[in-house]
């Protein structure tokens, strides 16, 4: 054995499982973000009940304080629970924007996934490296596979990158072994 062959023993390359070939498209953000939002339970219940508790407690002071009849107390009440949906919305628009213009500069990315995470390079040169600890959950639509940790982070993995048809079913069994689907 050559001391080539010794050092290859020593630290074997990773073993790619599936690979993507894909430009980002804000797209697939707006629907990983509404399919997360609507149809997940973490996307429907983070952050709601300190939002609505925080409207109660304003609009219970408002109530006392400008001594409402009912009719205002509902139409106030249902006023304060819009507001608050749609400051949620907002703020979690913003923030896929921002992750969407983050993968967005490095223009065409190279993503594989193998048994220690993932490691995405882009036409600029820079690669980024993520164990599986970085994203706990997965979700499916039928056009992206999308890993996610919260609504603060995404990654968005759109399906038509796939090398091959083999690499989304050899994606779905990773995920499955590694994630939590939500």
């Amino acid at each position: 054995m050559n001391t080539e062959q010794a050092r290859q023993a020593e630290n074997p390359a990773p073993v790619s499982i599936a690979r993507f070939d894909y430009t980002p498209a804000a797209a697939d953000y707006d629907r990983a973000l509404w399919h997360y939002t609507l149809r997940s339970w973490p996307g429907r219940t983070r952050h709601l009940l300190p939002l609505y508790a925080a409207a109660a407690v304003a609009f219970a002071i408002r109530a006392w304080k400008w001594h409402f009849d009912q009719t205002e107390i509902v139409v106030t009440g249902t006023i304060c629970a819009i507001a608050v949906l749609v400051v949620r919305q907002w703020f979690r628009r913003h923030r896929t924007r921002d992750q969407y213009a983050t993968h967005a500069e490095h223009s065409v990315c190279l993503t594989t996934l193998g048994e220690d995470g993932l490691t995405t390079t882009g036409a600029s040169g820079h690669t980024v490296t993520a164990d599986w600890n970085s994203y706990p959950w997965w979700f499916e639509t039928p056009d992206l596979f999308v890993l996610t940790g919260s609504m603060e982070f995404f990654f968005v993995l759109p399906k038509r990158g796939a090398a091959c048809p083999e690499d989304l079913e050899q994606t779905r069994a990773l995920f499955s072994q590694r994630l939590r689907r939500i």
